[in-house]
């Protein structure tokens, strides 16, 4: 087990972070969300959704609360398509913008922003023979790995900037349970994040796939999780868990030693990003994403 002794926040947020913007609606067209699962914002505060009941991803202008481009995807399975896609994270990688865990084709997909066209492009897609449930993506700012969470496979596999597997994040002494989501941290270390969704922890590596350690149990005190889902990263390296059944969002330290309850309002939380902001996304019928202030 990683440290859990009490630790004090030098993060962006504190305790009872307020909520300042709302996007979405259940519903199926415009800007509307109909369960949406993991999303992201990027160094200039636009942020994307997964909108995973309506087959597609929406950027959002958070200042306007508006939608930038035209939705992308549709249901199906060609080039453009998207089913129950879950993830969407903004890409490094060159001539790319996204990388989106396109769940239902057993894919990733890459996209790009087309700002002449003022859309959203696919550029390539990979893993159709690899994966089974793919949930979560992330790509290595340091060297533009994708790491991908398969909770079918119960693996969570390195690939390169090219789609090609190079690896596996070791199981020793454990075995995943249905892994949900994965970050990377922007240090320069790449160490690694696992939400380990059926074991209800969080499981840290390092860069190489080596195990650290874990931090939690099923539960609702400090530390606990009722099935974690979305993790994310601020810029001191706090790591925030959308928790889902337990209604909440926890933030911890980079070992994983709690240091608090940042959001307690949004049901069943599924997505949750970090920028100059969080963003926090509800996977009930209510169907929106909040973002809060400290």
């Amino acid at each position: 087990m990683l440290n859990q002794a009490k630790a004090y926040p030098y993060g962006f947020y504190g305790k009872g972070a307020k909520c300042v913007a709302q996007f979405g609606q259940q519903g199926f067209r415009g800007d509307d969300l109909f369960w949406p699962w993991y999303c992201d914002i990027s160094n200039s505060g636009d942020i994307a959704i997964a909108d995973t009941d309506n087959n597609r991803i929406q950027v959002f202008q958070s200042s306007q609360n508006t939608s930038i481009f035209p939705p992308y995807g549709g249901l199906g399975v060609k080039e453009g398509d998207l089913k129950s896609p879950r993830s969407v994270k903004y890409s490094p990688i060159p001539g790319t913008s996204f990388a989106v865990a396109d769940t239902g084709n057993k894919r990733i997909s890459m996209l790009r922003i087309n700002y002449k066209l003022g859309q959203i492009e696919h550029v390539f897609s990979f893993g159709q023979t690899i994966f089974v449930e793919p949930s979560d993506v992330a790509v290595d700012r340091r060297n533009g790995n994708i790491v991908v969470a398969d909770s079918g496979l119960n693996k969570v596999l390195i690939n390169n900037q090219y789609g090609e597997c190079i690896g596996e994040l070791e199981q020793r002494g454990f075995q995943f349970c249905r892994p949900s989501a994965v970050t990377v941290t922007h240090d320069g270390k790449s160490d690694i994040y696992v939400s380990d969704s059926g074991n209800h922890c969080i499981r840290k590596f390092t860069c190489n796939g080596d195990y650290v350690g874990a931090l939690g149990r099923l539960g609702a005190e400090e530390g606990e999780f009722n099935t974690p889902r979305g993790i994310a990263l601020d810029r001191q390296g706090y790591v925030y868990v959308a928790d889902e059944f337990n209604n909440r969002v926890q933030m911890f330290t980079p070992d994983l030693a709690h240091v608090t309850t940042v959001v307690s309002s949004v049901p069943r939380p599924k997505g949750v990003a970090v920028g100059q902001q969080l963003l926090v996304t509800s996977g009930d019928q209510s169907s929106f994403a909040k973002v809060f202030q400290s």
